[in-house]
């Protein structure tokens, strides 16, 4: 069965008419998967600066945390040293207290 030449050409139109649609279907998913990829790239270039940015958050508390430890540490040092210097003022008044009781007991 031979096709006319009219034959052909509309099989070939239509074939024709297939392909373009089908190279619009793709040209759409090119420009769709190129403004993800856009948008993607973008987002991550936010989140790399996000990144670096608490990264020098981080290293700044990290300075201050170091500054701080050994800042606490005198002043838990000089608290406690005034505490026990306090208590030992309070024995060593109760002593001298107790002593003097005991001296005019003696006296009696």
């Amino acid at each position: 069965m031979k096709l006319t030449m009219e034959e052909q050409i509309k099989q070939l139109t239509v074939a024709l008419n297939q392909a373009q649609k089908e190279a619009e279907k793709w040209q759409t998913g090119a420009e769709i998967y190129e403004s993800q990829a856009t948008e993607l790239q973008e987002t991550m270039q936010l989140m790399a600066q996000e990144i670096e940015k608490l990264r020098h958050e981080n290293e700044a508390l990290r300075q201050n945390q170091n500054q701080v430890q050994t800042m606490v540490p005198v002043k838990q040092q000089q608290t406690v040293s005034d505490q026990e210097l306090v208590h030992y003022r309070i024995i060593e008044d109760a002593l001298i207290s107790k002593i003097q009781q005991l001296e005019q007991q003696l006296r009696k």
